[in-house]
C-alpha cells in the first residue's frame, strides 16, 4: 500500500522486483503495474520495462484511498479484461480484491511474510485491524501464496483455510547476477550485513560481536529507525571497526558481497530473508542465528553455520570461519548450489506461472500461452 517505484529505487530493490514482472511479461499480452506513483514521474521506468507491461498510476492532489476507488472505474476498459489480478503484498491487495468482486478475476494474494504477526509486536489495535482483514482476504482470494511451511500452517490452522488453497513458493535470486565473481579480490577480515536497521534484526548484538576484533571489518548495508541509535553507539564506544553504508541498489550488492569473506544475518526471526539467499548465490560462507526462517535454508556445518543470537555466539562463529579458510570454501560452494537447484528466479517465477495456468483455465478455457520471442517481448 502506497508503495512506488520510486520507493524500490529509493532502498535499492528496484531491479529485483521488476525481474519478476519481466518475466511474467514474455507470457501474457500485457501486465498492468498498479502503483502509487504520480504519472508524470513514470516516464523513466517506461523506457526500462518491456512494451507490453503498462501502469495504473496517481493524478495530483488524489489521497490513496481515493485513488484506490476511483482507479478501479477510471480503468475499467483496461481492467475488466485481466484475468487475474495478483497481490505483492498483504497490506493493499485490497485493491485485487475489489478487482476479482468487480471484475470476476481471480485474485492472487501473495505476501513474504504474515502481516498479524509483524503487527502483534507493534500494537494491539494493528494486530486486531490485520487479523481482520487477513481473515477477510485469504477468504476471498483464490490462491495464497507464501514463502514459508510455516506461514501455510499459521494460516491454515488461524483462519480455518484449506491447505490446497496455500501455495509455498519461496523468495527466488536471479542467479545471473548474484554470482562467484573470481577476479574480485577479497578483503580480508571483511564481514557484510544486509538487510534493514531495525530491532527485528539484531544488528545492536553484531556489532557488539565484531567490535573487539581487531582482524574484523563490519559493513552494514541498509536504513532503518535504529540508525541514529548505531551511530551513537559507534560514537560512544569508539567503535573503528564498523561502517554503516547506507542503501545500496540490488545490481551493486554482488560485487560487494563478492569482496567479503563472510556474510550474517543474526535476527531474532525472520520470513525467508532475500539478502541471506542472496550472499549464498554469491558463495559467500553465511551465518545465521538458529531461528525460524533462517534454520529452513542453512544446513549447519554444509550450506553455513547457525549461531544464537547472543554477541558472544556470534562472536564465536565469525572467528571460527576466519580462521578455516577450507570450510570457508566448502561452505561458499555448497551454499551456490543449493540455491541454483532450488531457488533460482526462472525455477521459482515458473512455479508460480503454473498456478496462473491453473487459474486461467478456470476463467474461460483458453490454452496457456507460450513464451513471448525476445522481440516480443522487449523494448
Amino acid at each position: 500500500y502506497g508503495t512506488k517505484l520510486s520507493t524500490w529505487e529509493k532502498v535499492g530493490i528496484l531491479t529485483r522486483c521488476l525481474k519478476a514482472i519481466e518475466h511474467f511479461s514474455k507470457y501474457y499480452d500485457e501486465v498492468i503495474l498498479y502503483t502509487y506513483d504520480y504519472c508524470e514521474d513514470l516516464k523513466k521506468y517506461v523506457k526500462i520495462l518491456p512494451r507490453n507491461v503498462t501502469f495504473i498510476c496517481m493524478s495530483q492532489g488524489y489521497p490513496k484511498i481515493a485513488y484506490n476507488i476511483i482507479s478501479l472505474v477510471k480503468y475499467r476498459k483496461k481492467l475488466k479484461e485481466a484475468g487475474i489480478a495478483r497481490s505483492w503484498q498483504l497490506w493493499g491487495s485490497w485493491v485485487a480484491l475489489l478487482h476479482k468482486v468487480i471484475y470476476k478475476s481471480k485474485f492472487i494474494l501473495r505476501q513474504g511474510f504474515q502481516f498479524s504477526l509483524f503487527a502483534k509486536n507493534k500494537s494491539l489495535l494493528l494486530y486486531v485491524l490485520a487479523t481482520i482483514y487477513e481473515c477477510l482476504a485469504y477468504r476471498m482470494a483464490d490462491i495464497i501464496i507464501v514463502t514459508t511451511p510455516k506461514d501455510k500452517e499459521y494460516i491454515a490452522k488461524k483462519y480455518k483455510i484449506k491447505s490446497s488453497k496455500i501455495v509455498v513458493i519461496p523468495n527466488w535470486v536471479d542467479v545471473e547476477l548474484f554470482k562467484p565473481m573470481k577476479k574480485v579480490k577479497k578483503e580480508r577480515g571483511k564481514v557484510v550485513f544486509v538487510g534493514r536497521l531495525e530491532k527485528q534484526k539484531n544488528i545492536l548484538s553484531l556489532i557488539d560481536a565484531v567490535k573487539d576484533l581487531s582482524n574484523v571489518k563490519l559493513y552494514v548495508y541498509g536504513k532503518g529507525s535504529l540508525e541514529s541509535k548505531i551511530r551513537d553507539k559507534i560514537r560512544r564506544e569508539g567503535i573503528k571497526n564498523v561502517f554503516i553504508m547506507g542503501v545500496i541498489k540490488n545490481e551493486f550488492l554482488p560485487y560487494e558481497l563478492n569482496t567479503a569473506e563472510i556474510f550474517v544475518l543474526p535476527s531474532y526471526y525472520e520470513g525467508h530473508p532475500k539478502a541471506l539467499i542472496e550472499a549464498m548465490a554469491c558463495g559467500l560462507p553465511v551465518i545465521g542465528s538458529d531461528v525460524e526462517g533462517i534454520r529452513d535454508i542453512i544446513i549447519n556445518g554444509k550450506t553455513g553455520l547457525l549461531c544464537s543470537t547472543s554477541p558472544e555466539s556470534i562472536r564465536e562463529k565469525i572467528e571460527f570461519l576466519l580462521e578455516n579458510p577450507e570450510l570457508r570454501r566448502k561452505l561458499g560452494e555448497n551454499a551456490r548450489k543449493y540455491i541454483v537447484r532450488h531457488l533460482s528466479l526462472k525455477m521459482i517465477i515458473e512455479k508460480e506461472l503454473s498456478i496462473h495456468k491453473k487459474l486461467l483455465t478456470l476463467v474461460n478455457g483458453d490454452d496457456w500461452p507460450s513464451e513471448k520471442s525476445e522481440s516480443e517481448a522487449t523494448c
